[in-house]
């Protein structure tokens, strides 16, 4: 199993973060991908990266680009030169929560697509309520990478497809009422699919109000299994192979 994207630096996991890391074979983890989404946390991927199941992402989430500083596009670049920095990420746009102006968000979104080409690494892309203003930013840049947590409609699954992105499914495709999400998702080729859980966030629909792990990675694949009526351990094997060439593992 992977987890494309986990967040295992944060605070949530300060008293066990070395006990879940040391378990990942024995749960059947094969890596995890640590995502960044400011400065310090893109620093501390790369400082867990150290671990052999663990690869690094460095970028700024878009709640975060209003407290930028001068020089932070370098110090990104300067990280992205690490030999387990897989992707610049997450990076996006976000609607939802607007905590960063949107013309900001946009700005400094372009400003990391701009940088993911120049370094020739793949983005992982944090899209809410803006598929359509993300789509028209990402379309001019020559990137690709994935949907982290897709949740958006067939129009914008068909979009992001057709510009190679690969689609990140963890626990929301596992919640009781998003049959339409399932829907959505049974349209896109299963080797475009990702695994992720998004920990400490979004825990599955079992341990839903729990703290999310990278383990329970293992119930995005159940559903995907369900979603595309093939064995859990096939789906396995697919989202692994598609996570090495997305990161180019």
């Amino acid at each position: 199993m992977v987890d494309t994207h986990a967040h295992l630096g944060m605070e949530d996991f300060e008293t066990d973060r070395e006990e879940i890391i040391k378990h990942f074979e024995a749960n059947g983890i094969e890596f995890v991908v640590e995502v960044g989404y400011d400065l310090k946390s893109s620093i501390r991927s790369i400082d867990l990266s150290k671990n052999d199941r663990i690869y690094a992402a460095a970028g700024v989430h878009p709640h975060d680009v209003k407290d930028l500083e001068d020089g932070w596009i370098e110090k990104i670049e300067k990280l992205c030169k690490n030999s387990k920095l897989i992707a610049v990420g997450e990076i996006g746009l976000d609607y939802y929560r607007d905590l960063s102006p949107r013309e900001l968000q946009r700005k400094y979104f372009a400003f990391q697509l701009e940088l993911a080409q120049k370094m020739d690494l793949p983005v992982i892309l944090h899209i809410r309520d803006a598929y359509q203003d993300a789509y028209e930013i990402v379309k001019n840049y020559d990137v690709n990478g994935v949907i982290h947590s897709f949740n958006g409609t067939v129009d914008d699954l068909k979009k992001f497809l057709d510009l190679g992105f690969y689609i990140g499914v963890g626990g929301m495709a596992t919640y009781r009422k998003n049959d339409e999400l399932r829907r959505t998702l049974s349209l896109a080729p299963v080797d475009r699919i990702l695994t992720e859980t998004d920990s400490p966030y979004l825990a599955p629909q079992p341990v839903r109000g729990k703290r999310n792990e990278p383990k329970y990675v293992k119930f995005a694949i159940e559903t995907l299994s369900s979603i595309f009526q093939m064995p859990f351990e096939e789906i396995e094997f697919i989202t692994l192979k598609n996570a090495k060439k997305c990161f180019r593992i």
